[in-house]
């Protein structure tokens, strides 16, 4: 009689290799995921950077034209004057209150960490036209500085203003 033989399989050495394959991809998966969180990360952080800085320049724009305009309204008396630099003395960026040549814009921005506020330095002389005998104006530096949402955005502007009377 013939004797029915069975053949069992043989084990392999491919056994278990499913699960290191699986745990590379998952590996894989994991430092991809952690990467793309701290680009997101980065990037909200450089959106929050930059509208804060964004606040800051518009609040120091609007001290400059807030300058621009003390200038304006009073260059009738800054010019009658006998001493101009009596009138504007000049004062340092560390002390913007106390000076009648400064301002400050209060409520300007609730979210802003400080007001904005303005500079008028003292006036210099340009000669206009080549004309004899010649023209002068008087031109007024205005220094503006703005602060965004935190106090360590800050934003300073500097123009040189000449009044058109």
């Amino acid at each position: 009689m013939k004797s029915i033989s069975s053949h069992k399989p043989t084990h392999t050495s491919s056994q278990g290799s499913a699960l290191i394959v699986s745990l590379v991809i998952l590996l894989i998966m994991t430092i991809l995921g952690l990467t793309a969180m701290q680009t997101t990360t980065l990037q909200e952080r450089m959106a929050g950077n930059m509208k804060d800085r964004n606040m800051a320049f518009q609040a120091a724009e609007a001290a400059l034209r807030a300058g621009e305009n003390w200038v304006e309204a009073n260059a009738a008396a800054l010019q009658g004057a006998r001493s101009l630099r009596s009138v504007l003395a000049p004062n340092p960026v560390s002390s913007w209150d106390g000076n009648p040549n400064t301002g400050k814009l209060p409520g300007f921005d609730d979210q802003l960490a400080e007001d904005p506020v303005f500079y008028v330095g003292p006036p210099y002389r340009i000669r206009v036209g080549i004309e004899l005998p010649p023209q002068y104006r008087f031109v007024y530096p205005v220094t503006a500085r703005g602060v965004g949402g935190v106090d360590s955005t800050v934003v300073i502007l500097e123009s040189h203003y000449a009044p058109l009377n």
